[in-house]
């Protein structure tokens, strides 16, 4: 344990990760605000969605509350996740330039104008229209690309940008000089941003008719073969640590295929949940059990650090966001604690789904619970999909159940190393002197 810990505080002294760490600590309360009204948006006002059906609002509900409700979470969700890349590439750059002293808000601005230059030329590429605040390329989605700019921003800062001094009043003359002094770098980087945005172009112009995201993942959903699925999932669970969550979203889509149709058909015909023509559907699988609906492994994860953990912070980032979670919204989350990027969790978040996968299907192969095929309601609670996906099966839920104490208790190694590292940790800042 003492060898993980001290590896993780090496890693965690890198400036990357400490660029990351800060970022996601000060995006933590607009991301946690988003999720709570996520919830409204899916669960609560979406005619869909679990909440809305289990207390009949469609008739206790009027339709001029519902007009509000709904645009008003929209409005905050969108404006929130939906531009959650500007947030994070101008914080990431700022902090990378406060690491080595430089001018933070000029870096952050800098980085800004980059990122809306590279996806403006990347839709327009892509689509031959500009529509930056429409394309979904500012979202939560790319978190991780935004990072990464953001950090590359603070360097180009780091090397050509002028040494810089916080004061406590600025007058006009100061702001003047630094801008003036970050006219070089700025340049470079919006300079930086066209190359690469134009580079974006150039290949997205060749290759858009010969490639979509859909020719990758429908063949993965559709698949009856764990050999295919069971690796694909361990590849998205990845990509959605680094904070990349849109593979881990197309491969669970339940009702994307012929095959998932062909399931549903053969129960409504022969009125039973059993032997259907594919029984480990990939779609399925990946949805239902691999991640319970959305976050089985986030909350998981979340009750792991309620029960075991002993240090304050996460325990009141699992509290604030416990509510979400039950209801499908992991974003809060996932930036608060951070889990994103964060190393110590990095294993289980992989190894979570993949072993949900894997007994689930061993219990379908030995008819212990049948194949999930009905649709599920959005926003149903993780350890519930299942249940409702299999029309009510009882050995379905009893099974859940233990499924995800089994999810709990594979968290519990990552939350004591994470206790572990802040107590290291905070031992060799007292002993060096420093702050990493």
């Amino acid at each position: 344990m003492d060898k993980l810990a001290k590896w993780c505080i090496w890693l965690r002294r890198r400036s990357f990760f400490r660029v990351a760490q800060r970022t996601f600590a000060v995006l933590m309360p607009i991301a946690t605000v988003g999720a709570f009204f996520q919830v409204l948006q899916y669960s609560v006002f979406a005619p869909e969605s679990f909440i809305y059906n289990v207390f009949d609002f469609d008739k206790i509900m009027s339709d001029r509350f519902w007009d509000i409700g709904t645009n008003l979470s929209q409005c905050v969700v969108e404006v929130i996740f939906g531009l959650f890349c500007l947030f994070t590439v101008y914080f990431s750059a700022s902090f990378t330039a406060k690491i080595y002293r430089k001018d933070a808000t000029m870096a952050g601005i800098s980085a800004l104008t980059s990122l809306l230059v590279m996806i403006y030329l990347f839709q327009l590429g892509l689509t031959g229209r500009i529509s930056l605040l429409t394309g979904g390329y500012l979202g939560f989605h790319y978190t991780s690309f935004a990072l990464l700019l953001g950090y590359g921003v603070g360097q180009v800062f780091h090397w050509l940008g002028a040494d810089y001094e916080s004061v406590n009043y600025e007058h006009t003359k100061l702001v003047q000089d630094r801008a003036i002094k970050a006219l070089k770098p700025t340049l470079v980087t919006v300079i930086g941003g066209i190359a690469i945005g134009g580079i974006l172009y150039v290949v997205i112009s060749k290759v858009k008719a010969n490639f979509s995201l859909t020719s990758i993942v429908s063949p993965v959903e559709s698949s009856n073969n764990l050999l295919l699925t069971v690796p694909a999932t361990a590849l998205a669970s990845s990509l959605s640590w680094l904070g990349l969550e849109a593979p881990i979203l197309d491969l669970s889509n339940v009702a994307g295929s012929a095959a998932a149709t062909a399931n549903l058909t053969y129960v409504l015909r022969r009125g039973s949940v059993w032997k259907v023509p594919y029984p480990y559907l990939g779609g399925s699988m990946i949805s239902i059990y691999g991640v319970m609906g959305g976050c089985g492994a986030i909350l998981a994860l979340a009750v792991a650090i309620l029960i075991w953990g002993r240090r304050k912070e996460p325990e009141t980032v699992a509290k604030m966001n416990l509510w979400p979670l039950l209801f499908s919204s992991s974003r809060g989350f996932l930036i608060g604690l951070p889990v994103i990027l964060n190393p110590i969790y990095s294993l289980q978040l992989v190894l979570v789904p993949v072993v949900n996968m894997l007994i689930a299907a061993l219990a379908i192969f030995l008819h212990i619970v049948p194949t999930p095929v009905y649709m599920v309601l959005t926003g149903t609670p993780g350890p519930l999909v299942p249940f409702f996906a299999t029309n009510g099966n009882w050995p379905t839920l009893i099974f859940t159940i233990f499924l995800f104490c089994l999810d709990v208790v594979m968290m519990i190694p990552a939350v004591k190393l994470d206790d572990r590292t802040k107590i290291l940790l905070k031992d060799y800042e007292m002993e060096d002197g420093r702050h990493v």
